[in-house]
Protein backbone atom coordinates (compact mmCIF):
# COMPACT_ATOMS: atom_id res chain seq x y z
CA UNK A 1 0.00 0.00 0.00
CA UNK A 2 1.25 3.49 -0.24
CA UNK A 3 0.94 4.74 3.09
CA UNK A 4 3.39 1.78 3.95
CA UNK A 5 5.69 2.57 1.47
CA UNK A 6 6.02 6.15 2.36
CA UNK A 7 6.05 5.49 5.91
CA UNK A 8 9.25 3.33 5.50
CA UNK A 9 10.92 5.50 3.19
CA UNK A 10 9.80 9.24 4.93
CA UNK A 11 11.45 7.39 8.27
CA UNK A 12 14.76 7.39 6.19
CA UNK A 13 14.89 10.63 4.93
CA UNK A 14 14.32 11.82 8.43
CA UNK A 15 17.44 10.06 9.35
CA UNK A 16 18.94 11.72 6.12
CA UNK A 17 17.86 14.84 7.13
CA UNK A 18 19.42 14.46 10.46
CA UNK A 19 22.99 13.48 9.04
CA UNK A 20 22.78 16.01 6.64
CA UNK A 21 22.38 18.42 9.95
CA UNK A 22 25.25 16.43 11.96
CA UNK A 23 27.10 16.85 8.80
CA UNK A 24 27.05 20.84 8.35
CA UNK A 25 27.69 20.90 12.17
CA UNK A 26 30.39 19.14 12.11
CA UNK A 27 32.67 20.75 9.31
CA UNK A 28 32.37 17.67 6.28
CA UNK A 29 30.44 19.47 4.12
CA UNK A 30 32.47 22.75 2.84
CA UNK A 31 29.85 25.75 3.82
CA UNK A 32 31.46 28.74 3.08
CA UNK A 33 28.52 30.88 4.51
CA UNK A 34 26.30 33.31 2.57
CA UNK A 35 27.70 34.55 -0.71
CA UNK A 36 28.86 38.04 0.67
CA UNK A 37 28.43 41.76 -1.29
CA UNK A 38 25.80 43.12 -3.24
CA UNK A 39 22.69 41.29 -4.17
CA UNK A 40 20.56 43.73 -6.04
CA UNK A 41 21.51 41.90 -9.19
CA UNK A 42 19.56 38.82 -7.63
CA UNK A 43 16.72 40.75 -6.18
CA UNK A 44 16.18 42.73 -9.45
CA UNK A 45 15.77 39.82 -11.51
CA UNK A 46 13.07 38.07 -9.08
CA UNK A 47 11.48 41.32 -8.53
CA UNK A 48 11.15 42.64 -11.88
CA UNK A 49 11.41 39.28 -14.20
CA UNK A 50 9.68 36.55 -11.61
CA UNK A 51 7.40 38.42 -9.21
CA UNK A 52 5.80 41.12 -10.96
CA UNK A 53 4.96 39.10 -14.26
CA UNK A 54 3.28 36.03 -12.05
CA UNK A 55 0.94 39.19 -10.24
CA UNK A 56 0.28 40.12 -13.32
CA UNK A 57 -0.79 37.23 -14.91
CA UNK A 58 -3.13 36.96 -11.83
CA UNK A 59 -4.39 40.06 -12.09
CA UNK A 60 -5.34 39.80 -15.62
CA UNK A 61 -6.29 35.80 -15.52
CA UNK A 62 -8.86 37.06 -12.12
CA UNK A 63 -10.38 39.83 -14.02
CA UNK A 64 -11.07 37.54 -16.90
CA UNK A 65 -12.87 35.20 -14.18
CA UNK A 66 -14.87 37.66 -12.74
CA UNK A 67 -16.14 39.17 -15.70
CA UNK A 68 -16.90 35.24 -16.98
CA UNK A 69 -19.17 35.08 -13.45
CA UNK A 70 -20.70 38.42 -14.78
CA UNK A 71 -21.43 36.91 -18.04
CA UNK A 72 -22.45 34.13 -16.89
CA UNK A 73 -24.82 35.59 -13.95
CA UNK A 74 -27.09 37.56 -16.57
CA UNK A 75 -27.44 34.65 -18.67
CA UNK A 76 -26.68 31.23 -17.26
CA UNK A 77 -26.14 28.56 -20.27
CA UNK A 78 -23.98 25.89 -20.90
CA UNK A 79 -21.69 28.21 -23.24
CA UNK A 80 -21.52 30.48 -20.72
CA UNK A 81 -20.82 27.88 -17.60
CA UNK A 82 -17.93 26.82 -20.07
CA UNK A 83 -16.33 29.95 -20.76
CA UNK A 84 -16.77 30.35 -16.60
CA UNK A 85 -14.93 26.95 -15.97
CA UNK A 86 -12.22 27.81 -18.21
CA UNK A 87 -11.42 31.35 -16.59
CA UNK A 88 -11.53 29.52 -13.19
CA UNK A 89 -8.94 26.82 -14.52
CA UNK A 90 -6.74 29.77 -15.65
CA UNK A 91 -7.16 32.06 -12.91
CA UNK A 92 -6.54 29.12 -10.60
CA UNK A 93 -3.23 27.74 -12.48
CA UNK A 94 -2.18 31.77 -12.04
CA UNK A 95 -2.31 31.57 -8.45
CA UNK A 96 -0.36 28.67 -8.20
CA UNK A 97 2.56 30.53 -9.63
CA UNK A 98 2.00 32.98 -6.77
CA UNK A 99 1.32 31.58 -4.01
CA UNK A 100 5.09 31.17 -3.11
CA UNK A 101 5.13 35.26 -2.35
CA UNK A 102 3.52 35.43 0.73
CA UNK A 103 4.75 38.33 1.84
CA UNK A 104 4.84 42.44 1.99
CA UNK A 105 1.28 43.24 0.14
CA UNK A 106 0.49 40.11 -0.38
CA UNK A 107 -0.43 39.46 3.65
CA UNK A 108 -1.28 43.32 3.96
CA UNK A 109 -4.18 42.91 1.02
CA UNK A 110 -4.71 39.14 2.10
CA UNK A 111 -3.99 37.91 -1.06
CA UNK A 112 -2.84 34.38 0.84
CA UNK A 113 -3.62 30.75 1.58
CA UNK A 114 -5.73 31.64 3.84
CA UNK A 115 -8.17 33.74 2.09
CA UNK A 116 -7.50 32.62 -1.41
CA UNK A 117 -6.71 29.04 -1.33
CA UNK A 118 -8.07 27.35 1.87
CA UNK A 119 -9.55 23.77 1.17
CA UNK A 120 -11.22 21.60 1.39
CA UNK A 121 -14.00 24.19 0.89
CA UNK A 122 -16.44 24.63 4.03
CA UNK A 123 -19.76 23.78 1.74
CA UNK A 124 -22.14 24.49 4.59
CA UNK A 125 -21.13 27.78 5.23
CA UNK A 126 -20.97 28.32 1.45
CA UNK A 127 -24.84 27.17 1.47
CA UNK A 128 -25.71 29.10 4.13
CA UNK A 129 -24.24 32.02 2.54
CA UNK A 130 -26.30 30.85 -0.68
CA UNK A 131 -29.74 31.27 1.21
CA UNK A 132 -29.17 34.85 2.60
CA UNK A 133 -27.08 34.18 5.96
CA UNK A 134 -25.35 37.62 6.58
CA UNK A 135 -21.44 37.26 6.11
CA UNK A 136 -18.44 39.32 5.90
CA UNK A 137 -16.24 37.91 2.70
CA UNK A 138 -12.94 37.85 4.83
CA UNK A 139 -14.68 37.43 8.46
CA UNK A 140 -12.96 34.51 10.46
CA UNK A 141 -15.64 32.10 9.93
CA UNK A 142 -15.72 32.95 6.10
CA UNK A 143 -12.58 32.16 5.31
CA UNK A 144 -13.03 28.77 4.43
CA UNK A 145 -15.90 29.43 2.41
CA UNK A 146 -14.20 32.08 0.22
CA UNK A 147 -11.73 31.79 -2.92
CA UNK A 148 -10.59 29.35 -5.56
CA UNK A 149 -12.16 26.21 -3.26
CA UNK A 150 -15.70 27.77 -2.96
CA UNK A 151 -16.08 28.41 -6.55
CA UNK A 152 -14.25 24.91 -7.08
CA UNK A 153 -17.71 23.79 -5.39
CA UNK A 154 -19.91 26.38 -7.08
CA UNK A 155 -18.86 25.90 -10.16
CA UNK A 156 -18.06 21.72 -10.73
CA UNK A 157 -19.70 20.30 -8.07
CA UNK A 158 -22.77 19.25 -9.37
CA UNK A 159 -22.29 18.44 -13.06
CA UNK A 160 -23.36 20.87 -15.44
CA UNK A 161 -26.72 20.39 -15.92
CA UNK A 162 -27.79 20.16 -12.46
CA UNK A 163 -25.48 23.76 -12.06
CA UNK A 164 -27.56 25.88 -14.48
CA UNK A 165 -30.75 24.73 -12.31
CA UNK A 166 -28.84 25.86 -9.34
CA UNK A 167 -28.66 29.30 -10.70
CA UNK A 168 -31.22 29.42 -12.77
CA UNK A 169 -34.75 27.91 -11.77
CA UNK A 170 -33.72 27.00 -7.71
CA UNK A 171 -35.04 29.17 -5.61
CA UNK A 172 -31.74 30.34 -4.05
CA UNK A 173 -30.19 30.74 -7.44
CA UNK A 174 -30.23 34.68 -6.93
CA UNK A 175 -28.40 34.09 -3.59
CA UNK A 176 -25.65 31.50 -5.81
CA UNK A 177 -25.23 34.45 -8.31
CA UNK A 178 -24.94 37.25 -5.84
CA UNK A 179 -22.35 34.64 -3.51
CA UNK A 180 -20.23 33.78 -6.81
CA UNK A 181 -20.07 37.22 -7.88
CA UNK A 182 -18.86 38.28 -4.43
CA UNK A 183 -16.13 35.63 -4.32
CA UNK A 184 -14.60 36.50 -7.82
CA UNK A 185 -14.75 39.94 -7.13
CA UNK A 186 -12.85 39.50 -3.99
CA UNK A 187 -10.15 37.88 -5.59
CA UNK A 188 -9.74 39.99 -8.29
CA UNK A 189 -9.53 43.12 -6.13
CA UNK A 190 -7.09 41.45 -3.97
CA UNK A 191 -4.83 40.55 -6.64
CA UNK A 192 -5.41 44.11 -8.46
CA UNK A 193 -4.46 45.80 -5.48
CA UNK A 194 -0.99 43.83 -5.06
CA UNK A 195 0.15 44.44 -8.70
CA UNK A 196 -0.74 48.05 -7.72
CA UNK A 197 1.56 47.95 -4.39
CA UNK A 198 4.57 46.34 -6.66
CA UNK A 199 4.14 48.95 -9.28
CA UNK A 200 6.27 52.08 -9.23
CA UNK A 201 2.75 54.07 -9.78
CA UNK A 202 1.45 52.62 -6.94
CA UNK A 203 2.96 51.50 -3.50
CA UNK A 204 6.47 51.12 -5.57
CA UNK A 205 7.03 47.46 -3.43
CA UNK A 206 9.37 46.52 -6.17
CA UNK A 207 11.94 49.34 -4.92
CA UNK A 208 11.19 48.27 -1.56
CA UNK A 209 12.09 44.70 -2.22
CA UNK A 210 15.37 45.56 -4.27
CA UNK A 211 16.29 47.79 -1.48
CA UNK A 212 16.27 45.21 1.38
CA UNK A 213 19.84 43.53 1.05
CA UNK A 214 21.13 41.10 3.12
CA UNK A 215 19.87 38.13 4.64
CA UNK A 216 18.50 39.17 8.45
CA UNK A 217 15.14 38.98 9.61
CA UNK A 218 13.32 41.80 7.59
CA UNK A 219 15.54 41.42 4.53
CA UNK A 220 13.80 40.55 1.11
CA UNK A 221 15.56 37.68 0.50
CA UNK A 222 14.53 36.40 4.02
CA UNK A 223 10.79 37.45 3.50
CA UNK A 224 11.24 35.07 -0.27
CA UNK A 225 13.00 32.10 0.61
CA UNK A 226 10.52 31.61 3.93
CA UNK A 227 7.68 32.58 1.92
CA UNK A 228 9.09 29.98 -0.85
CA UNK A 229 9.89 27.43 1.70
CA UNK A 230 6.86 27.72 3.56
CA UNK A 231 4.63 26.83 0.44
CA UNK A 232 6.41 23.94 -0.62
CA UNK A 233 6.58 22.98 3.35
CA UNK A 234 3.22 23.26 4.55
CA UNK A 235 1.13 23.93 1.61
CA UNK A 236 2.38 21.55 -1.25
CA UNK A 237 3.82 18.58 0.74
CA UNK A 238 1.47 18.84 3.83
CA UNK A 239 -1.97 20.05 2.79
CA UNK A 240 -1.82 19.28 -1.23
CA UNK A 241 -0.48 15.32 -1.05
CA UNK A 242 0.46 14.34 2.34
CA UNK A 243 -3.16 14.58 4.37
CA UNK A 244 -4.94 13.44 1.20
CA UNK A 245 -2.70 10.01 1.10
CA UNK A 246 -3.20 9.88 5.21
CA UNK A 247 0.15 11.15 6.15
CA UNK A 248 1.15 14.08 8.23
CA UNK A 249 5.06 14.36 9.23
CA UNK A 250 5.69 10.85 10.61
CA UNK A 251 1.91 10.21 11.54
CA UNK A 252 -0.15 7.79 9.91
CA UNK A 253 -4.07 8.86 8.98
CA UNK A 254 -6.72 7.61 7.58
CA UNK A 255 -6.55 8.49 3.24
CA UNK A 256 -8.63 11.53 2.71
CA UNK A 257 -9.18 11.85 -1.50
CA UNK A 258 -11.68 14.67 -1.15
CA UNK A 259 -9.79 16.80 0.59
CA UNK A 260 -7.30 16.88 -2.89
CA UNK A 261 -7.27 20.59 -3.62
CA UNK A 262 -9.80 21.52 -6.47
CA UNK A 263 -11.65 18.58 -5.63
CA UNK A 264 -14.57 19.16 -7.77
CA UNK A 265 -13.32 19.94 -10.74
CA UNK A 266 -10.56 17.36 -10.78
CA UNK A 267 -7.80 20.26 -11.25
CA UNK A 268 -5.86 18.87 -8.88
CA UNK A 269 -2.15 17.47 -10.96
CA UNK A 270 -2.39 20.44 -13.09
CA UNK A 271 -2.33 22.55 -10.19
CA UNK A 272 0.97 20.75 -8.99
CA UNK A 273 2.52 20.66 -11.83
CA UNK A 274 1.93 24.73 -12.41
CA UNK A 275 3.09 24.84 -8.73
CA UNK A 276 6.45 22.88 -8.84
CA UNK A 277 6.99 24.56 -12.29
CA UNK A 278 6.77 28.20 -10.43
CA UNK A 279 9.44 26.61 -7.78
CA UNK A 280 11.49 25.95 -10.54
CA UNK A 281 11.67 29.39 -12.69
CA UNK A 282 11.99 30.99 -8.95
CA UNK A 283 15.19 29.22 -7.80
CA UNK A 284 16.86 29.35 -11.13
CA UNK A 285 15.93 32.99 -11.66
CA UNK A 286 18.68 33.96 -8.63
CA UNK A 287 18.19 31.57 -5.29
CA UNK A 288 20.47 29.42 -7.77
CA UNK A 289 23.31 32.01 -7.71
CA UNK A 290 23.45 32.22 -3.87
CA UNK A 291 23.40 28.85 -3.39
CA UNK A 292 26.16 28.41 -5.85
CA UNK A 293 28.36 31.05 -4.78
CA UNK A 294 28.03 29.21 -1.03
CA UNK A 295 30.17 26.53 -2.27
CA UNK A 296 28.19 24.18 -0.14
CA UNK A 297 28.33 20.79 -1.17
CA UNK A 298 25.89 18.10 -1.27
CA UNK A 299 28.14 14.74 -1.35
CA UNK A 300 29.88 14.62 -4.46
CA UNK A 301 28.00 17.41 -6.12
CA UNK A 302 27.48 21.09 -5.28
CA UNK A 303 23.89 21.86 -3.47
CA UNK A 304 23.08 23.81 -6.34
CA UNK A 305 23.27 20.89 -8.69
CA UNK A 306 21.61 18.72 -6.08
CA UNK A 307 18.61 21.31 -6.12
CA UNK A 308 18.34 21.63 -9.61
CA UNK A 309 18.65 18.02 -10.21
CA UNK A 310 15.93 17.19 -7.48
CA UNK A 311 13.03 19.95 -8.58
CA UNK A 312 13.68 18.05 -11.80
CA UNK A 313 12.99 15.08 -10.90
CA UNK A 314 9.92 16.31 -9.09
CA UNK A 315 8.24 17.70 -11.81
CA UNK A 316 8.47 14.53 -13.59
CA UNK A 317 6.98 12.66 -10.85
CA UNK A 318 4.39 14.98 -10.49
CA UNK A 319 3.28 15.19 -14.03
CA UNK A 320 3.21 11.26 -13.80
CA UNK A 321 0.75 11.04 -11.18
CA UNK A 322 -3.08 10.01 -11.95
CA UNK A 323 -5.80 12.87 -13.23
CA UNK A 324 -7.70 13.00 -11.24
CA UNK A 325 -5.64 12.79 -8.41
CA UNK A 326 -8.42 11.94 -5.49
CA UNK A 327 -9.40 8.69 -7.63
CA UNK A 328 -5.56 7.72 -7.85
CA UNK A 329 -5.36 8.17 -3.81
CA UNK A 330 -8.73 6.07 -3.34
CA UNK A 331 -7.27 3.13 -5.83
CA UNK A 332 -3.81 3.53 -3.84
CA UNK A 333 -1.40 4.32 -7.32
CA UNK A 334 1.97 4.15 -6.51
CA UNK A 335 3.01 7.39 -8.45
CA UNK A 336 1.70 9.28 -5.52
CA UNK A 337 4.19 7.69 -3.03
CA UNK A 338 6.87 8.09 -5.54
CA UNK A 339 5.62 11.98 -5.74
CA UNK A 340 5.50 12.33 -2.14
CA UNK A 341 8.84 10.62 -1.23
CA UNK A 342 10.47 13.23 -3.29
CA UNK A 343 8.38 15.78 -2.05
CA UNK A 344 10.14 14.93 1.35
CA UNK A 345 13.13 14.74 -0.26
CA UNK A 346 13.19 18.19 -1.76
CA UNK A 347 12.10 19.66 1.29
CA UNK A 348 14.84 18.65 3.18
CA UNK A 349 17.06 20.33 0.72
CA UNK A 350 14.97 23.42 0.80
CA UNK A 351 14.89 24.11 4.38
CA UNK A 352 17.85 22.21 5.69
CA UNK A 353 20.55 22.75 3.60
CA UNK A 354 19.29 25.72 0.80
CA UNK A 355 18.52 27.88 3.83
CA UNK A 356 21.72 27.11 5.79
CA UNK A 357 23.92 28.16 2.53
CA UNK A 358 21.90 31.53 1.94
CA UNK A 359 22.64 32.28 5.55
CA UNK A 360 18.65 32.41 6.00
CA UNK A 361 16.69 31.91 9.40
CA UNK A 362 13.59 29.49 8.99
CA UNK A 363 11.17 32.00 10.43
CA UNK A 364 7.67 30.28 10.07
CA UNK A 365 6.27 27.11 12.35
CA UNK A 366 5.40 23.85 11.38
CA UNK A 367 4.25 21.39 13.57
CA UNK A 368 4.02 17.96 11.03
CA UNK A 369 7.48 16.91 13.07
CA UNK A 370 10.27 18.01 10.38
Amino acid sequence: MIRKKILKTVTGIFVTAMILISCSKSGNKTNTGPPSGDTDTVLVNLGTNIIVPAYQQLASATASLDAAVTTFNAGPSLNTLNDLQTAFKNAYKAWAGCSEFEFGPATDLFLTTHFINSFPTDTVTIKNNVGGVTYAIDGIGNYAAQGFPALDYLIFAYGNDVTLARFTSDAKAAGAKAYMAVLSASIKTKAAGVVNAWSKTGGNYLTTFINGTGVDAGSSLSLLANAYIQDFDVNLQNFKIGIPIGMYGPSVLPIAPAKVEAYYSGLSVQLLVAQVQAYQKIYLGGLNEKVAASKVQNGSVSLDAAIQTELSTLLSKIQALPDPLSAGIQQNDPSIGDAYTEIRKTTVLLKVDMSSALGIKISFQDDDGD
